[in-house]
């Protein structure tokens, strides 16, 4: 039996595409269900939350390839806002939750 040689950074890179991609897409369904008027919303404004908990997680997982993949993640930054609305938290490492499991 041959061991085949795995391109880590190419199973890196398409292994944060496709979650990047995903994220992505899940955030827009919930701009759509945002965006919607009437009754539609309230039938639909209870999946908000559990996408919002799939985008959740997902990033999640991208911060974890972050650290441990060899990627150039420079180019999934196009798009995004560099800024943010509320100002920092001036937290303690202390007073940080732990990462971890958040199933339920």
């Amino acid at each position: 039996m041959t061991a085949r040689k795995l391109d880590i950074k190419g199973y890196c890179d398409s292994l944060y595409t496709e979650m990047f991609d995903m994220k992505k897409r899940l955030g827009n369904y919930v701009t759509m269900i945002e965006q919607t008027e009437g009754k539609d919303k309230l039938i639909l404004n209870q999946y908000s939350r559990h996408l919002d908990e799939l985008i959740s997680f997902i990033d999640w997982k991208l911060e974890i390839f972050n650290k441990v993949c060899p990627v150039d993640w420079s180019k999934f930054t196009e798009g995004i806002e560099s800024t943010v609305s509320v100002p920092p938290v001036g937290l303690q490492e202390k007073d940080q939750p732990a990462g971890g499991y958040m199933g339920g």
